[in-house]
C-alpha cells in the first residue's frame, strides 16, 4: 500500500499536471469575463454542495450578485483538488476550497488566491450538528478520537481541512496518525457508510451530520472548532490571472458575497429553502440544517499559518510559502 505521504504528494503532482495540460488545451487564459445580458458579467463558480453553500445560493436567488453587475453559473464539484485544477486552468473563475487546498497548490507553483469566505471565519463553539463533526459508526467502539487508531475514517479529502484537524485531535491522544486509515467519500454516502459499517468514523458536514446520527452514529468531536477557531478556512478562490485581468469582476464578487452572508444571516429560513432545491434535501432537513450565520465574512490568515504547520507535521509539506501572499488583498477586513 502507498504510504500517506507519498499518496498525498502524488496527488498534489496529478493536479499541477493535470492544470499544465488544460493550460496547453486551449481552455480560458484568464481573460475577461464574457459580457451577459444588460452589461452583466458572466462567471462560473464551482461549489462543493453543503449548507454552507446557503449563502451563495440565496444571493443569486435573491438578485444580491445580479445586482453587483453579475451573472453566476453554479457547477456542483465534491472533488476539490479538480475545482482547483478548474480554476487554475480558466475552467471555472472562482471555486471553492479551504486553506489547505490553496496553500498545496502554491506550494507547487500554481498561484491560486483567496477572494472570500464561504460562510464566514469558523466559530470557536458550535451547536453539535453545525458545521463539521467527527462521528463515530453504531458498531464501531469508536468513544473518543483517541480510539481512532488502526480504523477506517471517511474523509472528503485524503489531506484536506477535515484529516488535517481530525489528526490533530487524534494525535493529541496519543494516536499514531499513520495507522489511521483513510476512505475518500462525499459528505452526502458518510451516513450510510458508517450505518453499514464500511467506515468506522468519518469527519461530516453538515447538513448530513443529521442523516449519520439518524442512523445511529454519534458524534465525538468537532475537528474545525478546536483545531481552527476564528479562522477564515472555506474559502472562495480564483487564479493571479484571472485577478490581473479582471480586478472589477472580483472586487464584484467578493462584495456579493459578503452582502449574501449578511443578508443569509438576516433571512435564515428563506437560506434554508435553497437547500431543497440545490441539494435535494426533503423540507425537513432543510429546516434543520445549519451553517456558520453571523460571521465576520472576511478573510484572514491565521487559518492558512496554522493549516501549513499541520501539513509539514502530518502531510510532509516540504516547501513553506508566504502565507500574506495568498489572499487577494481587497478579501482582507483590514484593506476595507
Amino acid at each position: 500500500m502507498m504510504s500517506r505521504k507519498k499518496t498525498l504528494l502524488a496527488g498534489v503532482a496529478l493536479l499541477a499536471t493535470t492544470v499544465l495540460l488544460a493550460g496547453c488545451s486551449g481552455g480560458s487564459d484568464g481573460g475577461s469575463a464574457d459580457a451577459g445580458s444588460g452589461g452583466t458579467k458572466k462567471i462560473t463558480v464551482a461549489t462543493n454542495p453543503s449548507a454552507q453553500t446557503a449563502p451563495i445560493y440565496l444571493g443569486i436567488q435573491d438578485g444580491i450578485f445580479a445586482k453587483h453587475g453579475l451573472e453566476v453559473e453554479l457547477v456542483p464539484q465534491t472533488d476539490v483538488a479538480a475545482i482547483i485544477s478548474g480554476v487554475a486552468s480558466g475552467q471555472y473563475d472562482f471555486g471553492f476550497a479551504t486553506v489547505v487546498h490553496v496553500i498545496n497548490a502554491n506550494a507547487n507553483s500554481i498561484p491560486i488566491r483567496a477572494v472570500a469566505t464561504v460562510e464566514g471565519q469558523q466559530k470557536a463553539q458550535e451547536e453539535p450538528d453545525e458545521g463539521n463533526a467527527l462521528v463515530a459508526g453504531p458498531d464501531s467502539g469508536i468513544k473518543t478520537a483517541g480510539d481512532l487508531g488502526g480504523k477506517t475514517v471517511g474523509v472528503i479529502g485524503l489531506s484536506s481541512l477535515n484529516t488535517l484537524a481530525m489528526w490533530d485531535m487524534a494525535a493529541k491522544m496519543g494516536v499514531d496518525t499513520k495507522s489511521i486509515n483513510l476512505v475518500q467519500l462525499p459528505f452526502g454516502q458518510m451516513p450510510a457508510a458508517l450505518a453499514s459499517g464500511d467506515i468506522d468514523a468519518a469527519v461530516v458536514q453538515a447538513p448530513f451530520i443529521a442523516d449519520a446520527e439518524a442512523n445511529g452514529a454519534t458524534i465525538i468531536g468537532k475537528p474545525n472548532v478546536e483545531t481552527f477557531p476564528d479562522m477564515a478556512v472555506g474559502l472562495y478562490t480564483t487564479s493571479q490571472s484571472y485577478i490581473d485581468a479582471n480586478a472589477d469582476t472580483v472586487s464584484d464578487f467578493a462584495a456579493a458575497m459578503i452582502e449574501s452572508q449578511d443578508y443569509a444571516t438576516a433571512n435564515i429560513d428563506k437560506a434554508k429553502e435553497t437547500l431543497v432545491t440545490n441539494l435535494g434535501l426533503t423540507e425537513d432537513a432543510a429546516k434543520a440544517a445549519k451553517w456558520n450565520t453571523g460571521s465576520n465574512p472576511y478573510v484572514n490568515t491565521e487559518g492558512f499559518a496554522t493549516a501549513e504547520t499541520l501539513l509539514t507535521k502530518y502531510a510532509g509539506l516540504a516547501k513553506e510559502v508566504d502565507v500574506n501572499t495568498l489572499v487577494w488583498p481587497g478579501a482582507l477586513e483590514s484593506s476595507k
